[in-house]
């Protein structure tokens, strides 16, 4: 596995427990406003941590910590993730993964063993979906994924980051349209 970055505690990444947090490095977007380019764009990726002494971490940690976040980074496009999963899951850790929903095969095979799914909704869909994207998307990779979040019964969130260029906050009540208002759903500023 590409692991770009660890965050040995957080509380912010995975709702209601204090987790550590594992960036992989390779992404199949572009957002021009991407906040972990350094992970996005191969020219800025640095030295890749070792997954040995990630899990040599995580052993120390139990009990100490509640779970692990796979994010990046594009997680799902990272061949080794469901090993990776089950070997967090062995050790007794929730698992939560944030996607941006364009591998849904990968998705799948992962869901029966995670916890918590967090998946970007870019834009409403359309040619704006693509823009917002830095690359062409399509749409019903992103729909299969919905589906398939939903039917899991995982615990689950909708998210969308707002960009006054490329997803400006007026279109959120679009995505509102396609998501239902029953979803689990949250728009936010990019910094």
């Amino acid at each position: 596995m590409r692991i770009g970055g660890f965050v040995k505690s957080s509380l912010i990444d995975y709702p209601g427990k204090v987790a550590a947090v594992v960036f992989t490095q390779g992404c199949n977007f572009r957002c021009p406003y991407c906040h972990n380019p350094d992970l996005v764009y191969p020219e800025r990726f640095g030295e890749l941590l070792d997954i040995e002494q990630i899990f040599d971490f995580l052993q120390r940690r139990r009990g100490l910590l509640d779970g692990v976040v796979f994010c990046g980074g594009e997680p799902t496009i990272q061949e080794d993730l469901p090993e990776a999963i089950l070997r967090v899951r062995a050790l007794g850790y929730a698992v939560k993964v944030d996607t941006n929903g364009s591998n849904p095969e990968m998705l799948a095979e992962v869901l029966p063993y995670v916890d918590y799914v967090a998946m970007d909704i870019k834009a409403p869909f359309g040619p704006d979906y693509s823009r917002a994207c830095g690359v062409e998307v399509d749409d019903y990779e992103i729909r299969r994924s919905m589906l398939l979040i939903r039917a899991s019964g995982v615990d689950y969130e909708f998210r969308t980051t707002c960009h006054p260029l490329y997803m400006p906050a007026e279109k959120v009540p679009e995505i509102r349209r396609i998501l239902g208002h029953a979803e689990k759903y949250s728009a936010r500023e990019a910094k």
